[in-house]
């Protein structure tokens, strides 16, 4: 989609100059002219591209909010994307116009965003779609607001909780590095000089010394050729529900993985349930929402065993991932027909787990950091010292 660098005049004879995304300067003039705003000159910039674009999570809750807002006014989709324009931003700008163009030729809401990887997950699409099933597309989006708004909290919580830990291991770092430099060479020297026995955690200090000149490279380029390598096995299916079930097992962020990936299930299950969505459709449409390989392929298996005749509590108690506590809530639920209640409870006890969950795995990250820091400390520490004081205690000998 080209994009425009624009000079234009409002009624009130202000100049305004800006950047808007249109099909030709013909169309920039009519989207102009519908904001009360006069072109006076355009250039032609580019095209915004679409394809690669990254969008922030603080855009994604701004737009969100705006298009939920909109639904529950009743104003329609199309008007309500018609009316959120960011110039500053052309290929998202450029996004939000295809999006509407797509839409206005029949698609769905998360057809077209399903369109643009960049701007929205497959979770999020995956929400979206459950939403639309329901009927219940302003809940939907209050929920992708709520897993974008709690992925910004969890991403500024780790950033918060590693920002000391990785300031104190600059600082050892360059530390170690000044010492293996500066300091441990003339001691090394002085050490072979008088034929002193290298203690085994010097020994190894300078064995690692001597890998990180040969081999430092590698240290440095090696995870993050591992992590891209990663990222791209993910798009195989059968790589990612492999990492994925390794997830789900992991201390820690297993438990955390699991019950988010529940809470996700419990919430659309209640929502659809509730407007009378049959219950085979209900999985089927919940499948994507985990975020897990592993956990969709369970709600798969337990779609598969509504299907046969059994119960949706055996079958949740089959697959192994629902704590016993909410597969006999579950069982309570089909027995006395309130089974859409039941799952709103499910839906806030994993909510409440989650929270627990991640208030825990900070308390715990933050002194395993810090006992890591702490123990390298330690033994570069002794690999300098213990040889100092095995050569003093030689001389002492020596003189005596």
């Amino acid at each position: 989609m080209p994009a425009f660098a624009y000079t234009a005049r409002g009624l009130d004879g202000r100049t305004l100059k800006g950047v808007r995304v249109a099909g030709s300067e013909e169309e920039l003039h009519a989207l102009l002219a519908q904001d009360r705003l006069f072109l006076l000159k355009a250039s032609f910039q580019g095209a915004a591209r679409i394809g690669t674009l990254r969008v922030k999570r603080r855009e994604q809750v701004a737009f969100l909010v705006h298009l939920g807002s909109y639904i529950e006014a009743g104003v329609p989709i199309i008007a309500a994307l018609a009316d959120y324009r960011v110039p500053e931003r052309p290929a998202l700008d450029a996004a939000i116009m295809d999006i509407r163009r797509r839409i206005e030729g029949g698609a769905s809401l998360s057809e077209a965003f399903e369109a643009h990887p960049g701007f929205f997950s497959p979770l999020h699409v995956a929400m979206l779609r459950a939403g639309e099933s329901s009927g219940r597309m302003d809940e939907a989006l209050r929920e992708v607001v709520k897993l974008v708004e709690w992925e910004e909290a969890f991403a500024s919580q780790m950033k918060q909780a590693s920002t000391y830990p990785l300031i104190v291991l600059g600082v050892i770092g360059l530390a170690i590095l000044a010492a293996s430099v500066f300091a441990f060479p003339p001691i090394l020297k002085m050490l072979r000089e008088f034929n002193v026995p290298l203690p085994l955690p010097t020994r190894l200090f300078m064995g690692i010394g001597g890998f990180m000149v040969d081999w430092g490279w590698l240290v440095v380029l090696g995870p993050i050729g591992l992590y891209v390598a990663h990222r791209f096995a993910l798009r195989d299916e059968a790589y990612r529900l492999a990492w994925d079930t390794r997830l789900l097992s992991m201390p820690l962020a297993g438990a955390l993985v699991t019950r988010l990936g529940l809470s996700r299930f419990a919430t659309f299950f209640a929502a659809q349930f509730r407007a009378g969505i049959p219950m085979i459709q209900i999985l089927r449409e919940c499948e994507g929402v985990t975020g897990n390989a592993r956990l969709s392929l369970c709600v798969r298996r337990i779609r598969e065993g509504v299907e046969g005749g059994e119960r949706l509590a055996v079958m949740a108690a089959a697959v192994g991932y629902f704590p016993p506590l909410v597969v006999r809530m579950l069982a309570i639920g089909e027995e006395v027909g309130n089974l859409e209640q039941t799952l709103t409870r499910v839906s806030t006890f994993f909510d409440a787990e989650v929270q627990a969950g991640v208030k825990r795995f900070f308390q715990l990250l933050e002194p395993l950091i810090i006992l890591g820091l702490a123990s390298m400390l330690v033994f570069v520490a002794l690999a300098i010292l213990l040889p100092i004081y095995t050569l003093i205690g030689g001389i002492n000998a020596g003189a005596q």
